[in-house]
């Protein structure tokens, strides 16, 4: 007479199975918050952009837009470095 197979999940492959699934929805909540978190506004974009920037609309803020660029240092330091070290 054959032995009966015994149907359904014991208690550990349960515990396995729950324990898998309480991670995947952890780090899913996790990812999600983080992607919902990161997300811009309309009104935040618009501000920032409002801050970041002047429109130039005459020859004269052109004229004073140039200026500040010309007074601003641009020189990297560790690229004439580099350079120097290139070239030797």
């Amino acid at each position: 007479m054959k032995a009966k197979l015994p149907y359904g999940f014991t208690i550990v492959e349960g515990v396995v199975l729950l324990g898998v699934v309480l991670l995947l929805a952890g780090v899913g909540y996790v990812g999600w918050k983080a992607f919902s978190n990161s997300e811009a506004t309309p009104e935040t974009a618009s501000s920032q952009l409002e801050q970041s920037a002047q429109v130039i609309t005459t020859k004269a803020d052109l004229e004073a837009a140039e200026a500040a660029l010309d007074e601003l240092n641009f020189e990297d330091n560790d690229a004439l470095k580099a350079e120097t070290q290139a070239s030797l």
